[in-house]
Parts: C-alpha cells; sequence; structure tokens
C-alpha cells in the first residue's frame, strides 16, 4: 500500500509541475513562441530524414 501512495505522489508532483510548465509557455511572446515553434519542426524534419519517411518543410522566417 505504501509504494501505490508513493505513485500517487509522484503523479501529483509531475502534474502540478506541468501545469506550472504550461503557464510559464502561456506567458511567453508570440515571437518567442514562433522561435519554439521553428526549433520543434527542425527537430521533427530531422527525425523524418533519419527515419526515412517523408520530409516535412521547416517554416521560414524573416529574422
Amino acid at each position: 500500500m505504501k509504494s501505490k501512495a508513493k505513485a500517487w505522489e509522484g503523479v501529483e508532483k509531475m502534474s502540478l509541475a506541468k501545469m506550472e510548465r504550461r503557464r510559464q509557455l502561456a506567458k511567453l511572446s508570440f515571437e518567442e513562441k514562433i522561435r519554439i515553434l521553428l526549433h520543434l519542426q527542425s527537430i521533427a524534419r530531422g527525425i523524418s530524414m533519419a527515419s526515412g519517411r517523408k520530409r516535412h518543410q521547416v517554416w521560414r522566417c524573416g529574422e
């Protein structure tokens, strides 16, 4: 029983951390959110290239 309670404590702690991270991301400027999106797109492109799947275009923005 103790291990189950400890596991739920971990889940609750993780859930609170996720909510806090979402609050932090919501406060970012639009420009910062786009920068993060472009970074994630380039990561996804690299993964799809390595696995031999269709390559997706990374958006081009004037920076």
